[in-house]
């Protein structure tokens, strides 16, 4: 799934999760077929829940609880077995780490331009002058821009961008090395490299994990 929420885009593969903040307006587009999974939380309930929206990677133990809560009654015991579920799930979703999986686009109509020629092209990889020129701003302006308009370095934002294909394309059914190839990378080795180094996991596994995984998506909501 591909989330446009809050200036950002987010990918969601099936072995993860979007958490959406109470309020926070968003579109979802469905690649392929998909089921999905909704949590919604009273934030009552939730004292550290974050205040942005986040993709999140769904434990094997996470995953179960919120099936087994698809069966439980609306009106259910709080302070009974299916209580203790619900409040499991809680806290392993407290315990999950946010994934580099987001995009937010700037609002400047110049770095837009740089950011659609980036996206258009992700396997190219043109020096930030020469970026610059095409949408007329000097190198030490987007620099300077950049990280105020997107929370990241250009050099960031464009890995994450890389990252959120690589994904798209494996769930299309794309190999590591076509994958590699598409994006620009000398080798399907350095491209492994380069996912480990912010998934913690290489894609090969990752792949052969997602095989077994069910859709969902944990939407924090009032």
């Amino acid at each position: 799934m591909t989330v446009q929420a809050d200036s950002s885009l987010w990918v969601v593969p099936p072995s993860h999760a979007l958490w959406v903040p109470a309020g926070v307006e968003h579109t979802i587009r469905m690649s392929g077929r998909v089921e999905m999974r909704t949590v919604y939380i009273d934030p009552a309930h939730m004292q550290c829940a974050p205040e942005d929206c986040q993709v999140l990677f769904v434990s094997q133990l996470l995953r179960e609880l919120i099936l087994r809560a698809m069966a439980i009654p609306r009106m259910y015991d709080e302070h009974g077995m299916d209580g203790r579920i619900m409040q499991l799930i809680l806290d392993e979703i407290a315990l999950l780490r946010p994934q580099p999986l987001g995009l937010r686009m700037p609002r400047d109509t110049r770095l837009v331009r740089l950011c659609e020629k980036v996206l258009s092209n992700l396997s190219d990889s043109p020096s930030i002058e020469q970026l610059g020129i095409e949408v007329g701003l000097s190198e030490r302006s987007i620099i300077r821009l950049f990280p105020k308009e997107t929370g990241m370095s250009f050099g960031r934002w464009q890995m994450q961008a890389r990252l959120m294909k690589a994904f798209d394309l494996f769930d299309q059914g794309r190999s590591v090395t076509y994958v590699a190839v598409e994006l620009g990378y000398s080798s399907p080795s350095a491209f492994s490299k380069m996912f480990r180094r912010w998934m913690g996991i290489a894609p090969a596994t990752l792949l052969a994990n997602e095989r077994n995984a069910v859709p969902v998506d944990s939407s924090g909501a009032v």
